[in-house]
């Protein structure tokens, strides 16, 4: 953890507006993925595929208990959200 207060605290980070989706719209979106396991958190670009390992991609691996359970809590709000909108 304090590699990653470090690099937040002093990196520089940088963002872009992209359009919203659309049928035949140029996708210039970005997307992530995210991973929990115990008391882990995994996150980045990477593909959690064979063609993760093949292409330029990144992960951030966090150990904090706390953290983990809270974007657990969020993927399971998103999906009470989405389960609620197909009904």
């Amino acid at each position: 953890m304090p590699a990653i207060r470090r690099i937040f605290a002093n990196g520089r980070f940088t963002g872009k507006n992209s359009m919203p989706y659309g049928q035949g719209d140029v996708h210039d979106f970005m997307h992530v993925k995210v991973v929990v396991a115990d008391d882990y958190l995994f996150t980045g670009s990477y593909n959690l595929s064979h063609s993760g390992e093949e292409n330029a991609e990144n992960v951030l691996e966090v150990e904090n208990s706390a953290l983990a359970d809270q974007l657990a809590a969020f993927v399971d709000a998103l999906q009470c959200l989405k389960r609620k909108a197909s009904a």
